[in-house]
């Protein structure tokens, strides 16, 4: 310090340096950010899957018609496709923890009445289909903030982890998710609502704990206009492109298999509907165990290998559960496409994390997810529109199909390095 004619200047040449002590809380900071996450996008989605899974099963009981059933697994994703373009801008201009918290917020007033409802109304079936679009919209849109976290909080774990890691979160909340909706179908609707209910609540109270990111500068944009920017960013990666056709035709045939197993289950093999649920548990159940091979093995052997094989073995896996003459074989069969599902909802991730820009990753995740997740109403109409004893030459055509689509598809991903992708 030193004075000149009554003034006093102050001069340092000090800097600030990080401690040590600085640099493990912030690493203690970070992997609390990374696992906070990973709670909140449990709760989310197995909030959104007993729901999903829970409600064809209550309309099936309640009408005993695979026309019924099917219609509603087409109607149940319509409103979720239409949530998809607006949700993916508005993750990308407020923040994917604001936008979370915001869709769980209106998730809960839903099922909160749609839950009173019920209870005034128990044989009120259709309240519940009502129920299922109106929360799909906003479930969809928090799977846009939920993705965005998960490339956003990685702390020091690599893309290839964290993004296996989500799709084991995924593939636990296709466990429990089965087994939670049909354990309760069984007591009614009301015990429904009120589990998805305390799971969104869950998801609200954990997401308020999670840092916000910066967000992106831009000025808001029709649904439309953010749309067509979206699907402009798959256009712009050629990889992007295939990795989406083959995304679809998979999800075509994932989607087919879902909308026939009630029926097939009960009308075919003489089980109770409830028995579906045993499909899916068992089969997440394997696919989780292959995600969990997937976390240490996907960077050595190739994600474009993976995607490959996965992709080969459901097809097979299809068309056996097609041919299948009962419930055992159609139960193996089963499990066997939904750990191929799980490899390849592995291989989706890791590519679609190394292609996206995190600057644009809300609006162009949801053209991808749109474009993919199309093929699940066009299967709940083609259920529907089929009779029960056409169902193995579906199963058939579809199988046929997705394989054509995955052997183009791939041939073509063999230009990219895996660097790009």
């Amino acid at each position: 310090m030193s004075s000149d004619s009554g003034r006093t200047v102050t001069v340092s040449d000090e800097r600030t340096v990080p401690s040590p002590a600085d640099g493990i809380e912030a690493a203690a900071s970070s992997a609390r950010a990374l696992y906070g996450s990973i709670v909140v996008r449990a709760a989310n989605r197995l909030a959104t899957e007993t729901l999903s899974f829970a409600i064809p099963l209550l309309i099936f009981d309640a009408t005993h018609s695979m026309a019924w059933s099917g219609l509603v697994l087409a109607l149940e994703w319509t409103p979720r496709l239409i949530g998809i373009p607006i949700a993916g801008p508005l993750v990308d201009r407020f923040g994917s923890r604001t936008c979370l918290i915001t869709a769980e917020v209106v998730r809960a007033v839903l099922v909160t009445c749609a839950l009173a409802g019920i209870l005034a109304s128990p044989g009120a079936w259709a309240l519940l289909v009502v129920v299922a679009f109106a929360a799909g919209t906003f479930g969809q849109a928090s799977y846009i903030a939920v993705e965005k976290l998960g490339v956003e909080i990685s702390g020091s774990k690599s893309v290839a982890w964290t993004q296996s890691a989500q799709a084991g979160i995924d593939q636990m909340a296709l466990i429990a998710g089965p087994f939670v909706a049909g354990v309760l179908v069984g007591q009614g609707g009301v015990w429904v609502l009120s589990a998805v209910l305390a799971l969104v609540l869950i998801s609200l109270v954990l997401c308020r704990g999670l840092p916000q990111r910066p967000s992106a500068a831009r000025a808001l944009r029709s649904a439309r206009a953010e749309l067509t920017a979206g699907l402009r960013g798959v256009l712009r990666h050629r990889a992007l492109v295939y990795i989406v056709l083959a995304t679809a035709a998979f999800n075509l045939l994932a989607a087919t298999i879902l909308g026939i197993t009630p029926a097939v289950v009960e009308d075919r093999f003489g089980r109770p509907a409830s028995y579906a649920s045993v499909v899916w548990t068992l089969g997440a159940t394997a696919s989780l165990i292959v995600i969990v091979v997937m976390t240490r093995v996907a960077s050595r052997t190739g994600i474009l290998k993976i995607g490959l094989f996965s992709g080969l073995i459901a097809c097979a896996a299809s068309m056996g559960a097609g041919l299948a003459s009962g419930y055992a074989a159609y139960l193996a069969w089963a499990c066997l496409f939904l750990a191929a599902e799980g490899a390849f909802a592995c291989f989706l991730r890791i590519a679609r994390a190394r292609v996206i820009p995190v600057e644009d990753f809300g609006v162009t995740v949801s053209a991808v997810v749109l474009l993919i997740l199309i093929p699940y109403p066009v299967a709940g109409v083609l259920v529907a529109a089929t009779p029960l004893r056409y169902l193995p030459e579906l199963l058939a055509l579809c199988s046929i199909a997705c394989l054509a689509v995955t052997v183009f598809s791939f041939s073509r991903l063999r230009r990219y390095s895996l660097a790009a992708l």
